[in-house]
């Protein structure tokens, strides 16, 4: 004598049952693939932002000494040095130096970083913009 299930379904309806199942299960994993792929990600942000964060606080601790004829004297490590103020010449005149100041750059561990962020900054910044109007 063969046992029937009542609650399985028999014949057409059980292919539809199966199918269902099926896309159910392919969603489930497509769901997982997607969230540890965001898992992935977010980790490797967050490490960005930690070398992020490293060398912006190396940077930080750079204090900017004074201008002299063109070259920026800064404290690093410290050492004084002395490194070029970059910024762009055609951009920057004396009507709008007091604004784009803080828009001119400093090569520091081989990137370009705005001065700005430098220590000593608003101290300095008064006599960065009379010598650099003086030179323009």
């Amino acid at each position: 004598m063969e046992v029937i299930s009542k609650d399985k379904p028999k014949g057409l309806a059980y292919s539809k049952y199966k199918k269902m199942k099926k896309a159910k299960r392919l969603e489930e994993e497509k769901k997982f693939r997607r969230l540890t792929e965001n898992k992935r990600k977010n980790a490797e942000n967050r490490k960005e932002r930690a070398i992020e964060k490293e060398a912006e606080g190396r940077v930080s601790e750079v204090t900017i000494l004074g201008y002299n004829k063109g070259m920026l004297v800064v404290m690093i490590d410290g050492k004084e040095e002395k490194r070029a103020l970059l910024f762009d010449k055609k951009l920057i005149n004396k009507s709008n130096i007091n604004s784009e100041i803080r828009n001119c750059e400093v090569k520091l561990y081989g990137e370009n970083w705005k001065i700005s962020k430098l220590k000593n900054f608003d101290e300095i910044k008064d006599q960065i913009i009379w010598e650099i109007s003086e030179e323009i």
